[in-house]
């Protein structure tokens, strides 16, 4: 679905990513260079932008694999496997440096995501519709753009900065803002956290303002829109708001549980009931050995496995249990257990589910339990238990149990799906390690639960600061 573009006409020049990635600039006309200010000058010119932005989504370096897995292998979720192709070797050993390849590959990718939304933005912005429903169009496209821009903050502020609690008014180092389009080289430094959620929720709500569609296959529509809202505001502490979008996106009828017995579909069935924003995959998309599917099979790298610590938090009726697979690893472990979230494994990259409605439930279950609602925490909790297991018992906890069992439910629900790590360290709770048989405890608050900045942007960015601890 999505037209993979090289970039070559982007006027921003930062040293975010000038001195780092060589195909920043958006490329429209694949016969000449267009120049910055005409990038996007028409309908179709905003939609190839804006689909160029969607294309980055798909990338390795982002939600096609390094955002999956190393919030997971970084805590208790994964580990790799004895023989390995050593990617994302120093996150499962909790040695990570500056120097790391896939921090760099993260850094660089999320960038450009900002930087070309921003353009898409920009150029949108400046379309002067001939129609009401042009308009209309114009809107959702830049809405989305507005949305993705949001998400790619998010996502920069929660890998590279401490969570937003880490001190009382979250005025802790965060990541640069980038909200515009520069025609010069700039050097920007890194704002506070509570300036970048500001950035995000600000974004958000022109998304949802813009936009017109409540579901958008492969795109961002409404109810994607309120979904990340929902997410940045239970990261932000601002239960009320994780409440009031969660609700909006559960009320809205757009999306349904996926039933017990149809589990399989979840992972299997692009675009069902459930899947709230999802990444197309087309066959021409396929990224090969680079993929998801493809670390994850037995039949191709399966390098990381699912460690036995979360296969025992699941009873063993319950239908979630059917997304590990058991079986043998060749020349490594006789009896492992592999991540069947992605059941195409080596044939063809899965669409990449970002939002899903489990976890809407899941955020609200936790933002009542922690403004005093137990008795609402306990029915949405109980609403995704007993999709996994339809005998599930009624939830009785309150306090720290009820917000223990959130947690380990999130952890069963969300499994392998990029939620781990950042669960535990905005709810300051320590990070078991487990490298096969071995485990390790390392405690809140951690230096080492962030990612540090990559070596290239100190190197290329004067005004650039390091995270503690590296």
């Amino acid at each position: 679905m999505y037209k993979k573009l090289k970039y070559i006409a982007l006027s921003i020049l930062m040293s975010i990513t000038i001195f780092s990635c060589s195909d920043n600039f958006l490329e429209i006309d694949p016969e000449q260079n267009v120049p910055a200010e005409n990038a996007v000058i028409d309908e179709n010119t905003l939609k190839t932008a804006l689909n160029g932005v969607y294309s980055e989504l798909q990338s390795s370096n982002y939600y096609g694999r390094s955002i999956y897995v190393i919030p997971e292998l970084m805590a208790d979720n994964l580990f790799l496997s004895s023989r390995n192709t050593g990617r994302y070797l120093d996150f499962d050993n909790f040695v990570v440096s500056e120097r790391d390849s896939y921090v760099e590959g993260l850094w660089i990718k999320l960038y450009s995501v900002l930087a070309n939304a921003s353009r898409v933005i920009e150029g949108g912005e400046k379309l002067k519709s001939g129609s009401t429903e042009q308009q209309v169009l114009f809107d959702q496209l830049v809405g989305e753009a507005y949305a993705l821009r949001a998400l790619a903050h998010f996502d920069l502020v929660r890998l590279f900065a401490q969570p937003y609690n880490f001190t009382s008014d979250a005025s802790h180092l965060g990541i640069p803002i980038i909200n515009q389009v520069y025609n010069e080289r700039i050097s920007p430094p890194r704002d506070n956290v509570k300036n970048v959620y500001k950035q995000i929720n600000s974004d958000i709500e022109t998304a949802i303002n813009k936009m017109s569609a409540s579901k958008k296959n492969g795109k961002f529509s409404v109810g994607g829109a309120k979904a990340l809202a929902a997410r940045v505001a239970l990261y932000q502490e601002d239960y009320d708001a994780a409440i009031t979008y969660s609700t909006q996106v559960i009320n809205s009828g757009t999306f349904q549980l996926i039933d017990h017995d149809q589990y399989a579909d979840l992972w299997a069935n692009d675009f069902n009931s459930e899947s709230i924003f999802e990444i197309v995959n087309t066959v021409s998309d396929n990224s090969g050995t680079n993929g998801l599917g493809h670390f994850f099979d037995v039949k191709g790298y399966a390098d990381a496995l699912v460690p036995l610590d979360i296969i025992n938090t699941y009873d063993p009726d319950d239908i979630r249990l059917n997304a590990i697979i058991q079986g043998a690893k060749p020349g490594a472990e006789q009896d492992a257990n592999f991540v069947g979230k992605f059941p195409k494994g080596t044939e063809h990259d899965d669409n990449l589910r970002i939002f899903r409605l489990a976890e809407q439930y899941l955020i609200r279950a936790e933002a009542y339990a922690k403004t005093e609602q137990p008795t609402l925490a306990q029915e949405d909790l109980l609403t995704v238990m007993k999709r996994a297991k339809p005998t599930a018992v009624q939830v009785t906890e309150t306090g720290e149990d009820l917000m223990d069992l959130i947690l380990l439910e999130r952890r069963k629900e969300l499994a392998f799906e990029g939620h781990r790590l950042f669960d535990l360290n905005r709810n300051k709770r320590n990070v078991t390690m487990i490298q096969s048989d071995n485990k390790t405890e390392e405690s809140y608050p951690n230096d080492k639960f962030i990612l540090p900045i990559p070596l290239s942007e100190l190197n290329a960015n004067p005004d650039m600061k390091q995270n503690p601890g590296y």
